[in-house]
């Protein structure tokens, strides 16, 4: 007798199975799109209809994605080779469950840090148990009952359900229109720097929106190049907004204002001020000397970010394409002090040109000698003084000792140092001679941007990352009036000259956390680390190590030298201090 196996029951069975499983999917697509929807809640809301929309239809089309996707990875195989609908139910529920709990937990890091779930960061908070976790725990039973109830309910009224297939396709095409027309719009805002689009790029996890600039620079429907000249221009379109500041500045005006001149030399180090220029360290002696300052950053155009704005550079591309200029200047401004600029390069960066002084008309940059910019100064504040009753002066000078487009001798960076030597020799006295010098606040520090070759003694341009203490340490040389002469041997940051002027010299009473991330120079305070970074990665220097968090969370520890520390890893609460310190000015729901 022949045995003919029931393969139209089976077949009827897996086509029940995969039914279900759409209708089961849709349901979550729901569910994952209302829980992901708190993004745009969290994140920076676009101030125009065009960046809103974009914001609404790609939560609508990223999540409804993901979710078809983990169905048609995880899911949908099983369908031919589980045929109980009891066990598919309940591995459904489960993959359901986990892929919920996993989004309330990135919602909750996202939140606090702006940062999405990854294995550094779940490795980091499951390894020392993060307290504010315990609240998504509680919801995880909720969930799953939530999935098991509708499981059964779908299974139960699956014939029901199929006869209302109709009514799911214009769901479904809502859907997949939303998610196509999200990458198309993000195609469009990547090519013409559209920025309440491009800002959202990291707003939803696992997102990578389409970006076409080379097919458009092929076929011509960009400049070649453009893009990239813009992003150097003005920052990383994809940078986070920022509120800066966090309120707003209120200061009393000076009786007796004082002048206030800063002198930034780029490519400047201890070893040149003490061998090199003999009347300026002497003259560092007679006043004050900070002989434990750093700066931010090895690059020059970050240092004198964080000189300017008292932020670390991790902010720089935010400040930049929201073209924010510093409160400093703002409040140098309201006090109606006559401002100066002088530099060797015209200040050509973006960082001037685009954030620091946009509110300035500024002429076309050309190369200047650094006796140049002295001779200018010089004139500029002769000018300034046959003015009667003239407003007291805010100038900023910039000079230059080393050549970034090729590399010099050790000997001709020594030679140039010598000479500056001598230039701010007849500043200082120029200035004592106009009878300014009792009256003027003089600040003389720099950016460390070099990398001398003792071998070969030649100084090339320093590109390094690992935040190394030598090529971090910079001199600071403050001449103040009524302030006797010292040394001050507590380790200081480049971010607190910023707030030490806008307390001790324009009398801001706007508590300094709204809009610095310093000290003031004068007051004994304890710092845990300093901080320093680039663009995209945060830096603490601790006495002895040296902590460097990139974008996504993942860290590197260094010790004071410089070495890479392979087997230290960070612990939360120092994570979390260092996150938290540096998301101050980020616009953060919490």
């Amino acid at each position: 007798m022949l045995k003919l196996k029931n393969n139209h029951s089976k077949d009827d069975q897996a086509s029940q199975i995969v039914s279900w499983g759409h209708w089961f999917t849709l349901f979550n697509i729901f569910v994952v799109i209302l829980f992901g929807s708190q993004y745009l809640l969290i994140a920076d809301w676009p101030h125009t209809f065009m960046g809103r929309f974009y914001a609404i239809i790609s939560v609508i089309g990223h999540f409804s994605f993901l979710t078809f996707v983990t169905y048609l990875i995880l899911l949908f195989p099983f369908s031919f080779f589980i045929h109980s609908s009891r066990w598919q139910r309940i591995i459904a529920t489960v993959i359901a469950t986990l892929g919920i709990s996993l989004l309330l937990i990135d919602i909750e890091v996202f939140s606090h840090f702006r940062m999405h779930l990854n294995f550094s960061i779940w490795q980091l908070f499951t390894t020392e148990k993060a307290s504010f976790f315990n609240s998504i725990f509680i919801f995880i039973p909720s969930i799953l009952l939530l999935e098991v109830l509708f499981a059964v309910w779908s299974w139960k009224k699956l014939r029901s359900l199929s006869k209302r297939r109709r009514y799911a396709k214009p769901v479904v095409i809502l859907f997949i229109i939303s998610f196509v027309s999200s990458h198309l719009i993000h195609i469009w805002a990547d090519a013409n720097f559209y920025r309440p689009i491009t800002m959202q790029r990291s707003s939803l996890p696992l997102s990578y929106p389409l970006t076409a600039r080379h097919f458009l620079e092929k076929y011509g429907f960009i400049a070649e190049n453009n893009y990239r000249d813009r992003v150097v221009q003005e920052g990383n379109p994809f940078a986070i907004a920022i509120e800066y500041p966090l309120g707003r500045i209120k200061f009393e005006q000076p009786e007796n204002p004082k002048n206030v001149l800063i002198i930034v030399i780029e490519g400047w180090n201890d070893k040149l001020l003490t061998n090199n220029m003999l009347w300026l360290n002497n003259f560092a002696q007679q006043n004050i000397l900070f002989t434990n300052h750093y700066g931010t950053s090895q690059q020059a155009h970050l240092n004198d970010f964080s000189l300017f704005y008292g932020l670390a550079p991790n902010y720089y591309n935010s400040i930049l394409v929201g073209h924010k200029p510093s409160v400093l200047l703002d409040v140098v401004a309201k006090q109606h002090y006559n401002l100066g600029l002088f530099s060797t390069n015209g200040f050509a960066k973006p960082l001037y040109r685009y954030a620091l002084l946009s509110n300035f008309s500024m002429p076309e940059p050309k190369k200047q000698s650094n006796k140049q910019i002295t001779d200018y100064w010089m004139a500029w504040h002769d000018e300034q003084n046959k003015l009667a009753n003239h407003a007291p002066l805010f100038s900023i000078i910039q000079y230059s000792l080393d050549n970034k487009n090729k590399k010099m001798s050790l000997a001709d960076l020594e030679s140039d140092a010598k000479k500056l030597d001598q230039h701010l020799e007849s500043l200082i006295a120029y200035l004592k001679l106009s009878n300014n010098y009792e009256n003027t606040v003089i600040i003389i520090t720099g950016s460390n941007d070099i990398k001398i070759d003792e071998v070969n003694k030649v100084v090339i341009h320093n590109n390094d990352n690992n935040f190394n203490r030598d090529s971090l340490k910079v001199p600071l040389i403050m001449a103040w009036p009524n302030k006797a002469s010292e040394q001050i041997t507590r380790v200081t940051s480049q971010t607190d000259i910023m707030q030490t002027l806008m307390q001790d010299v324009f009398n801001v009473t706007t508590p300094a956390q709204q809009y610095s991330q310093g000290y003031n120079l004068f007051n004994n305070n304890s710092r845990q680390w300093l901080v320093a970074g680039n663009e995209n990665q945060i830096a603490a220097l601790y006495d002895d190590k040296t902590i460097v968090l990139d974008a996504y969370g993942r860290s590197k520890i260094y010790n004071p030298e410089g070495k890479l520390q392979k087997h230290e890893t960070i612990s939360l609460p120092t994570f979390l201090q260092i996150v938290t310190e540096n998301r101050r000015f980020m616009v953060v729901d919490n």
